[in-house]
């Protein structure tokens, strides 16, 4: 090997004697393998996502390329939802709420034309939170579905403890019964808290707000639920956080993802930042912490590593 000149980087290159072809020194900054940019710079920009920026916000902030953010939020994206596979199974949990958050991809159902695909449109993220310790046991991105309530049922038997008998509320979706007595079968008490809207204004109607809720019907389907705990307040509120927290799922702004996997890894950031990095204000500690998977609070770097 000779010598051969510099990048205009200032890493050295070199040539094979032999073959004739150049190389040069390695350089692997930033905590997911980047070759270009610094760590700082990959923790300040992934730091912004997950607090809620936009990529074109972010961009401004760092002076990065939205290209590179883009590429970083998905290759982190990854990392966490492997990461959250391995270390979120057989959770010891008693109470566990689930929901359905929706968003869209590209653009909203009622404007998909002929030859969109099916990975455009409505989306809706499937959630399931364990009610004491807030931790995030599974998530699902699909459509509304019996097929993606499956895949989300399959995560949630896999993420808890097997040989514990836990509560299980869902809201009134048609597809939960069949998928839920399918796969967990004896191993929850489930029931279906199911709400009766209605607008009492025609004038509502035209509004984007949702309707009001006039009634909960607190429904047992299988088991012996506790009427007491049937309850999706933890799950929906949430969402809140979620919608909060994660730039894609905020209303009302042009911030909406554009493709199915930049939404789904941006999803599994937020998730795996919220388990175990982010301190929720009722218990004092990340969800991961109370629920017994860490024994400190994670900085992002960890995380990602």
């Amino acid at each position: 090997m000779k010598r051969h000149g510099k990048r205009p980087d200032g890493l050295q290159r070199y040539r094979c004697a032999q073959c004739g072809k150049t190389f040069s020194d390695r350089k692997d900054f930033g905590v997911i393998g980047h070759k270009q940019i610094d760590e700082s710079a990959v923790l300040l920009a992934l730091n912004l996502i997950v607090e809620g920026n936009s990529v074109r916000s972010t961009a401004r902030i760092t002076g990065l390329d939205k290209k590179t953010i883009m590429k970083l939020v998905v290759d982190a994206g990854e990392r966490c939802e492997a990461m959250l596979a391995t270390k979120v199974r057989n959770v010891p949990v008693s109470d566990v709420q689930a929901d359905e958050v929706w968003t869209y991809v590209g653009k909203k159902e009622s404007h998909k034309q002929h030859g969109d695909g099916p990975y455009v449109g409505d989306a809706w993220c499937f959630v399931a939170i364990e009610r004491n310790s807030k931790l995030v046991l599974a998530f699902e991105l699909g459509k509304r579905t019996i097929s993606s309530a499956t895949r989300f049922i399959e995560k949630l038997a896999t993420a808890t403890d097997p040989e514990r008998r836990y509560q299980l509320t869902t809201d009134g979706l048609n597809v939960y019964p069949y998928t839920v007595g399918n796969i967990l079968g004896d191993r929850v008490d489930y029931a279906q808290l199911v709400k009766i809207y209605q607008y009492t204004e025609p004038e509502e109607m035209r509004r984007y707000s949702p309707p009001e809720c006039v009634e909960t019907i607190p429904t047992p389907v299988y088991g012996d639920p506790d009427t007491n705990r049937i309850c999706t307040s933890h799950i929906e509120r949430q969402n809140g956080s979620l919608r909060q927290w994660c730039k894609r799922l905020t209303r009302l702004t042009y911030a909406f993802s554009k493709k199915w996997d930049n939404l789904k890894a941006a999803l599994a950031l937020h998730f795996a930042y919220y388990n175990f990095c982010r301190v929720h204000a009722t218990i004092k500690a990340t969800p991961a912490m109370a629920a017994g998977l860490a024994a400190h609070r994670w900085k992002l770097a960890e995380l990602l590593a």
